[in-house]
């Protein structure tokens, strides 16, 4: 397996989702729900690109946390949109390690099975 050249597509990757967040916030004049919507999908696209470099690498699980995620997306009070992008990348036999009872936290810790 040439890690090197998977390592060089993530960082890739990663810098992709990085500048669409640099946008997504510097943004003025879209409305604030689809500024949600976007940013939804950022959330999406950035998890599940996590998930698939962790399968290449040869992990088969993966535990996500929220804050983490909101630090790496470089964002603060966006834990809500986070957290339902968490949820909606579960797959059957995923696990909440950790949720609060409003399910929405930067403390949420979700473990995948890849």
């Amino acid at each position: 397996m040439n890690y090197e050249k998977i390592l060089l597509e993530m960082l890739e990757r990663i810098k992709n989702l990085e500048e669409r967040v640099e946008k997504l916030e510097g943004t003025s004049g879209d409305s604030a729900r689809e500024k949600g919507e976007n940013f939804s999908q950022v959330c999406r696209d950035y998890i599940a690109e996590k998930k698939r470099s962790a399968k290449a690498f040869g992990q088969h699980e993966l535990v996500l946390l929220c804050n983490d995620i909101q630090k790496e997306l470089g964002v603060t009070n966006r834990a809500p949109t986070i957290c339902a992008a968490m949820y909606d990348l579960m797959n059957e036999g995923d696990e909440v390690l950790f949720a609060p009872p409003s399910g929405k936290s930067t403390t949420v810790k979700i473990k995948y099975y890849l």
